[in-house]
């Protein structure tokens, strides 16, 4: 480890000792455990809690009750593995009767949690609810006017989305707690070194993900790649099917998502299953994707950050740029289809 970064790393564990014995507001007084928070110190990815609850605050870790399983599982399904993002909460010991924490508790948490962000130094950080969106931004911010958008602490991207104790009460909220997190996750993957998957793994956790995609056509029938950021391959977009969504319904979400663009779904392709190995999360992936053919209707094309560039290519120059045999078959089923439709 540099230098520099063994600085870091004790700036970041002195700050933890900190808040272990910290008395600067009235919540010691009834804390089990302080929870200072956790998780690499190169952690792309940066998650702003409320305050520790009862779970919490008897094992000193943030997000281990129920609300942490529903984390769990969204940071499963954006392809975040919680041991890669720092964990922690605007309010470091639990507030009694699970009341929400007072202004002048923030205040006092406040320089632990400024202390934390300097050094990780993420590319991104996600607010999960109110209380933290307004503990970093300030108290004239409103979640329902800022979800879905990408503020701003600084130079660094802030995206508030909701506290994973809110899907208990309303389930609906689920999907967008993962979109959101998955976006954090093509944010924090933006000029990363690059990565590459490869063979599936023995001894590694195999787990099943089922997604769907399209082959856009634009002007001249010519069709849209994406080169992803990570990986520096050419690919096709698709993305994660969300509980009680339809194929169809995340081919037209991802690709909207992923690119910018609206698009009419036009039949369906092909449907590929293949597996690899995902260096960053340590896991196998047994995957099935479905391709539609799909025509752009509109929109502007911007490729999503995680995607270093987008390109109209032909069926040869597709051939030439795609990495993945699947992919390529997948193209050459959508230029066949492609013939009758102009007829």
């Amino acid at each position: 480890m540099a230098d520099p970064d063994k600085a870091r790393a004790a700036l970041l564990e002195q700050t933890a000792a900190a808040v272990r014995s910290c008395t600067l507001c009235r919540l010691h007084a009834g804390r089990t455990h302080a929870v200072p928070g956790e998780g690499p110190l190169d952690a792309d990815v940066f998650l702003i809690g409320e305050a520790p609850g009862r779970e919490e605050d008897l094992a000193g870790s943030p997000f281990v009750g129920s609300a942490g399983k529903i984390l769990d599982k969204a940071l499963t399904a954006a392809r975040l593995p919680r041991g890669s993002v720092f964990i922690t909460n605007v309010v470091k010991c639990r507030p009694p009767a699970n009341r929400g924490p007072r202004s002048d508790e923030v205040e006092s948490c406040r320089p632990y949690l400024m202390t934390q962000i300097a050094a990780v130094r993420p590319k991104v950080v996600v607010t999960l609810g109110s209380t933290a969106l307004k503990g970093l931004l300030g108290k004239g911010i409103e979640l329902k006017e800022a979800r879905g958008k990408t503020l701003a602490f600084g130079d660094l991207p802030v995206l508030p989305t909701y506290h994973p104790a809110a899907i208990l009460y309303n389930r609906r909220l689920e999907p967008t707690l993962r979109n959101d997190l998955r976006k954090a996750a093509k944010l924090g993957s933006a000029n990363r070194a690059r990565i590459r998957s490869g063979p599936p793994r023995k001894g590694s956790p195999t787990q099943p993900t089922a997604s769907s995609g399209a082959v856009v056509v634009g002007p001249g029938d010519r069709i849209l790649l994406l080169r992803r950021a990570d990986e520096d391959i050419w690919c096709l977009p698709k993305g994660t099917v969300e509980p009680g969504e339809r194929l169809e319904e995340t081919a037209v979400r991802e690709v909207r998502e992923e690119t910018g663009l609206r698009v009419r779904l036009l039949q369906p392709l092909h449907r590929v299953r293949y597996s690899f190995f995902w260096p960053p999360g340590g896991v196998n992936y047994d995957k099935t994707v479905v391709y539609f053919l799909a025509e752009a209707t509109g929109g502007r094309l911007e490729p999503e950050p995680g995607f270093d560039e987008a390109r109209w290519v032909t069926r040869e120059e597709a051939m030439r740029l795609l990495h993945w045999k699947n992919d390529k078959e997948v193209v050459a089923r959508a230029f066949e289809a492609i013939r009758p439709l102009r007829r």
